[in-house]
C-alpha cells in the first residue's frame, strides 16, 4: 500500500521538534527535520481526525538558516533535534514554545518569557552521556523506536566522554542495559549536564529569589542553588529525596543551612508553617513530571510569599503554572539553553503571591 503524499508550508515548530503545516483538508501536520518558512513534499505516516504525522520526503524550498548537521547519524539518533537549524534559530524556537505551552495548556498570556539565554557551548558539552547495550552492540536509541544507532561519537558529549565511549566500544558488555558515561571530576547524583551553562541557570535564579529571612529548597540535590543564594536569606532549608546528596550538601553546611532526607510531600507542608508566610521563599526545581498532586496542594494551603520554579519540561511547568495561578502572578519567565542542539528546554520563572482581599 503506498503511503500518501503531500506538499506543506512549515508554520512553527512544535515542542519536541516537529515542524507543523497543514494539509490541504486543513488537518494540521507534524513532520521532523523541517523549519519555519519552509516547503517540504511529506508522506503521511499516522493519520488521525484532527492531525497527521509524516516523515519528510523532500525540501522543496530550504530556510536560509538550515545548517548541515554536524552528527552523521542526525535525523536517526534520538538524541539530537535541531543541528539543522543554526544556533540563533534554535533559541528563537525554544523561546517561541515555551510561550505557546504556557498559552495553550497553562491559558496564560500576559506573561514575559525572556529570550532564551545562549549555553557559552553548543557542542561538546555534556559531562555524562546515558548509552545503551544490547547483545555486544553499544549505541543510543532510534529517533522512532528502541533500535540501537551505532555512534562512535557524540557530538555534543565532551572529549572524556567520547574517549569513555571509545573505550566501551572497544570491550562491549554482553548484556543489554543502560550504562551512564560521565566525567571524572562529575558528581553522582544529580548535577548539571551542561557544566558551561550551569552558572547561568545559577544568576538566573538569583536574580528571582530576591532575597528573605527563610529559603526553602525543594528537591535540592546537593545544594546546587543554595549554596550561591546564602548571601540572600538568613535561614534556608533544603529538601531532597537521595541520602547521599543530602550527605554532600551536609559537608559544606554553614549554622544557616540545614538539609532533611527525605520526600518533598512528606516535608513540605511542615516547612512552609516553620516561617512568616511573608518571609518566605519556596524554590522548586521538580523532575521533567512537575510537581506531585500532594506537593501542589502543600503549596497552596500554605502559600509563602514567593515561589521561584526551575523547571526541565516547559509542558508540565506550564500545567503546574496553571495550578498557582488561583494563589500567584506570575512575574517572568527565563528559559535557558542548557541542552543546545536537543528539543529539551530548562527554564526558570518567579510567581508572586496576590494581595489577600
Amino acid at each position: 500500500m503506498t503511503l500518501p503524499e503531500a506538499t506543506i508550508t512549515i508554520e512553527r515548530v512544535a515542542y519536541g521538534g516537529a515542524g507543523i503545516g497543514r494539509l490541504q483538508d486543513g488537518r494540521v501536520c507534524f513532520v521532523h527535520g523541517t523549519l519555519p518558512g519552509e516547503r517540504a513534499l511529506v508522506r503521511v505516516v499516522k493519520s488521525k481526525k484532527n492531525l497527521v504525522e509524516a516523515d519528510l520526503v523532500k525540501l522543496l524550498e530550504a530556510s536560509p538558516r538550515r545548517v548541515a548537521p554536524k552528527c552523521p547519524v542526525f535525523g536517526e539518533c534520538g538524541g539530537c533535534t535541531y543541528q539543522h537549524a543554526d544556533y540563533a534559530l534554535q533559541l528563537e524556537i525554544k523561546t517561541a514554545q515555551v510561550a505557546e505551552l504556557l498559552r495553550r495548556v497553562g491559558g496564560i498570556s500576559d506573561v514575559e518569557v525572556r529570550p532564551m539565554l545562549p549555553s557559552p557551548e553548543q557542542w561538546n558539552y555534556r559531562n555524562r552521556l546515558s548509552v545503551h547495550t544490547d547483545r555486544g552492540k553499544v549505541g543510543f536509541y532510534h529517533r522512532k523506536s528502541h533500535q540501537l544507532v551505532d555512534v562512535a561519537e557524540c557530538s555534543i558529549a565532551s572529549e572524556e566522554v567520547n574517549q569513555l565511549l571509545t573505550e566501551l566500544r572497544k570491550k562491549p558488555p554482553h548484556h543489554s542495559g543502560r550504562l551512564n558515561l560521565r566525567e571524572a571530576g562529575a558528581a553522582r547524583g544529580f548535577t548539571q549536564v551542561n557544566s558551561s551553562a550551569a552558572h547561568l541557570l545559577a544568576d538566573a535564579v538569583s536574580e528571582l529569589v530576591g532575597g528573605s529571612d527563610f529559603l526553602i529548597d525543594a528537591y535540592c540535590g546537593s545544594g546546587f542553588f543554595s549554596k550561591r543564594l546564602l548571601p540572600h536569606f538568613n535561614r534556608i532549608h533544603g529538601i531532597e529525596w537521595s541520602e547521599g546528596a543530602v550527605r554532600t550538601a551536609k559537608e559544606t553546611a554553614t549554622e544557616k543551612e540545614t538539609y532533611v532526607a527525605g520526600s518533598v510531600e512528606a516535608h513540605l507542608s511542615q516547612a512552609l508553617q516553620t516561617g512568616a508566610a511573608s518571609q518566605t521563599t519556596l524554590l522548586l526545581d521538580p523532575p521533567s513530571e512537575g510537581l506531585s498532586p500532594d506537593a501542589m496542594r502543600a503549596i497552596l494551603e500554605n502559600p509563602p510569599a514567593r515561589v521561584v520554579y526551575v523547571s526541565c519540561d516547559p509542558a508540565t511547568f506550564a500545567r503546574d503554572a496553571k495550578k498557582l495561578s488561583a494563589l500567584y502572578s506570575i512575574g517572568r519567565v527565563q528559559p535557558v539553553d542548557m541542552f543546545p542542539q536537543t528539543a529539551e528546554i530548562e527554564l526558570a520563572a518567579v510567581f508572586v503571591l496576590k494581595a489577600q482581599k
